[in-house]
């Protein structure tokens, strides 16, 4: 569950410095427009753009905090319990062997 919320944060970290960025370019664009609305507008949208850096890079921040709880987890549960971290890869490493298996031969029958 932690890895998923991790790479949803990820994600969508992308997702917002993707927006921040085409909001720069698109200011930028403006910029030599000397009309006095669309300067008070471009400065409200840079002052938005600047709070969303911020908050992206906050969100970076969590999102490399949680994977690093995620990971630190997860090696102590694999210390702590080796034969049954063994047995779970055994577990799913047949699962998934039957799977591919029932897969390819019924793809052959086709």
């Amino acid at each position: 569950m932690l890895e998923h919320t991790a790479e949803s944060s990820a994600a969508l970290a992308d997702e917002l410095r993707n927006v921040v960025n085409q909001a720069e370019e698109l200011l930028r664009a403006v910029g030599s427009d000397s009309n006095q609305a669309i300067s008070a507008l471009r400065d409200r949208v840079f002052e938005a753009v600047d709070t969303a850096k911020s908050r992206l890079s906050d969100l970076e921040q969590q999102a490399q905090r949680a994977s690093q709880r995620m990971t630190t987890a997860t090696e102590t549960y694999i210390r702590e319990n080796p034969w049954a971290t063994l047995g779970i890869a055994v577990t799913a490493g047949l699962l998934l062997g039957a799977l591919l298996a029932h897969r390819s031969s019924t793809s052959e029958l086709e």
